[in-house]
């Protein structure tokens, strides 16, 4: 008789699921509370609650980009703990692989387990949403549909990854370290890594890259998949739609490659390695090496904040070599406490001393890459072309500069962050310090370029101008003068972006009385005044009526100050709909606050004329 393999066995996955019915029946309780509550809130007796289709929808795809990836991310892990735990123990493993029952039986049959525990509670809650919904006539079959795929991908992947940590190690609490490393190690490595560029290089700045987010599904998830309506010439759709589902697809695709990989290590995997911090010998130097690497740059950035910034550091960029000093001594210890962990013993130094060189080497490498700049970071200006908009923050507040609207602006922008690159000899020489003679003042500066293939560079400067430069066009002084006195960023500065809509503003100032004292007013601006004074602001930028920071050139050009202390403020907020990173609610929202100037004459007059200000206000303020 013909022996027949089985791929599946139906004792196995009822075993799983009778074992596992407290996790996934209390997980599914809990989740029916809220079509119950749905149930009570549309049969309240003294009010009215309707539910209509795209009540509906949005409540699917809300669940969709909101709810289901945390969720899905912290139960996968819990089942995946549960389904391989027998892996973890050295009785267990040992009997389940005796049974006839080979490896690829046990993978399928734990797996569709697995797969059943986390998908019960959605069927269950689901469900129950689908009655509700089409009792009140409200079922819309696509987006259910859309919904179940969703939650389908998601599952994949987030068991995919807890599978794929299980088989890795023989600890079922190493194994949720191993997910959650899994879910973040490269954003956090990218972190460290710019935050230790920033403490040698001019103008760089902290946090993480945007490539490096798409190796963390959780954190791409909620960063790039939304809910938003789409607008069809102006016209608000009925349903929302879950933007970039794509996304969803790829990562559901790479969870089925982890279960893949994960079956290939267990048909490999020895029975022997229950317990094991490492499942496999292969892996335990790329254990060793991450752990040192890591240590590397958080115990070994610590020490030298400790040990050298507070004693010996002069100036704000870090010393090289005490710091690869550091970093090396980070990355022995972390490289001997993986040691001690994978061989579960004190005694790992006999023989270590090939492993640490090489460990003290790579790290001694990465540092002084990075302290010599060998990619160029600190020298890289963007070119025009490749440039969608320009945004600068700090002293400077130019709001989104676009190189085709203003052409002339934007090359005044570069040139000028040119010149700030070129002469940053001269900048951390200064390091911040006061020159009495130079009459030096200190002024920050970020660049944000929004580039068209979608990337982000982002830099900050902290620059000493001196009154001696300013009036020298080839330093970046002067060139810092001719950007801020353009008349483009004053256009810039308070343009509203194409397509966006005034949703309210106002005016407030300290109106005086008669015995000379101040009260506070504020009054708003009507919808319909505001063309006027938006205009009329559009107008004095045009004509150069005002400048940023008025003290501050008063101070360094020596003329006679003009006291602002009851100056009149203009806010507004603006709504762009349908921004192309569009929110919960479809829209983007955004603001100008700007301080008035008496020479803004043609927005006082606007101002005067629709009743907003008196000319008493601006008169006291003129003349104070």
């Amino acid at each position: 008789m013909q022996l027949k393999t089985s791929f599946f066995n139906p004792t196995l996955f009822r075993k799983n699921l009778s074992r596992s019915w407290p996790l996934w029946g209390g997980i599914s309780a809990v989740g029916a509370l809220f079509p119950l509550y749905l149930v009570l809130a549309l049969n309240q007796p003294h009010t009215t609650v309707y539910f209509f289709k795209d009540d509906f929808v949005e409540l699917l795809y809300a669940a969709v980009t909101m709810f289901v990836p945390i969720f899905t991310a912290g139960y996968a892990i819990l089942v995946a703990m549960f389904i391989w735990s027998y892996l973890h123990n050295a009785r267990s493993v040992g009997m389940l692989h005796a049974l006839a029952i080979d490896r690829k039986g046990l993978f399928v049959t734990n797996t569709l387990s697995g797969l059943a525990m986390l998908l019960i509670p959605y069927v269950i809650v689901g469900g129950l949403m689908i009655v509700i919904a089409t009792c009140c006539g409200a079922m819309h079959l696509g987006a259910v549909l859309t919904t179940i795929g969703a939650v389908l991908l998601e599952n994949l992947l987030f068991f995919g990854m807890g599978t794929l940590c299980a088989m890795v190690t023989g600890n079922v609490i190493v194994t949720a370290v191993y997910y959650v490393v899994l879910n973040f190690a490269v954003p956090a490595l990218d972190a460290l890594v710019n935050l230790l560029a920033t403490q040698f290089l001019f103008g760089i700045t902290s946090g993480t890259s945007e490539w490096s987010t798409w190796f963390s599904p959780l954190i791409a998830l909620y960063d790039k998949v939304q809910l938003v309506y789409p607008d069809a010439e102006g016209v608000r759709a009925m349903y929302p739609v879950i933007e970039k589902y794509a996304l969803i697809v790829m990562y559901g695709i790479v969870g089925i490659a982890m279960l893949a990989v994960s079956y290939l290590l267990y048909r490999n995997r020895r029975s022997e390695s229950a317990g094991d911090v490492v499942a496999f010998v292969w892996l335990r130097p790329v254990f060793r090496f991450g752990i040192a690497l890591v240590s590397a740059l958080t115990l070994g950035f610590g020490l030298y904040e400790v040990f050298w910034v507070s004693l010996f550091q002069e100036g704000r960029y870090e010393d090289m070599l005490p710091m690869a000093i550091c970093m090396m001594v980070g990355a022995v210890v972390g490289y001997y406490a993986a040691s001690m962990f994978l061989e579960k013993s004190l005694r790992v130094f006999k023989g270590s001393l090939k492993g640490v060189g090489i460990v003290c080497a790579v790290v001694v490498l990465l540092c002084v890459s990075v302290a010599l700049d060998i990619f160029g970071l600190e020298r890289y200006v963007p070119k025009m072309e490749n440039i969608d908009t320009v945004q600068i923050s700090g002293y400077l507040d130019i709001l989104n500069c676009d190189p085709e609207q203003f052409p002339n602006l934007c090359e005044d922008i570069l040139e000028l962050h040119t010149a700030i690159v070129e002469d940053k000899d001269y900048i951390r020489t200064h390091d911040g310090r006061w020159d009495e003679d130079d009459e030096i003042r200190w002024r920050s500066i970020r660049f944000i370029y929004h580039m068209k293939n979608g990337s982000e560079v982002e830099r900050y400067y902290y620059l000493p101008l001196s009154q001696n430069r300013l009036q020298d066009t080839t330093t970046y002084d002067g060139k810092f003068v001719a950007v801020a006195h353009h008349p483009d960023v004053l256009l810039a500065r308070v343009l509203l972006p194409e397509g966006s809509e005034m949703v309210y503003s106002y005016v407030e100032y300290y109106n005086p009385t008669e015995n000379k004292d101040y009260v506070y007013e504020m009054k708003d601006i009507d919808k319909a005044d505001w063309d006027v004074v938006y205009e009329a602001l559009q107008r004095d930028a045009r004509e150069g009526n005002f400048v940023l920071d008025s003290h501050f050139w008063e101070e360094m050009y020596k003329t006679e100050a003009v006291q602002f202390e009851h100056s009149v403020h203009l806010y507004v907020q603006y709504r762009v709909p349908e921004a192309d990173s569009a929110n919960y609610f479809g829209a983007d929202y955004g603001h100008i606050s700007l301080n008035l100037q008496p020479t803004m004459t043609h927005t006082l007059r606007a101002l005067i004329a629709i009743g907003a200000v008196s000319q008493q206000i601006i008169d006291s303020w003129s003349n104070s």
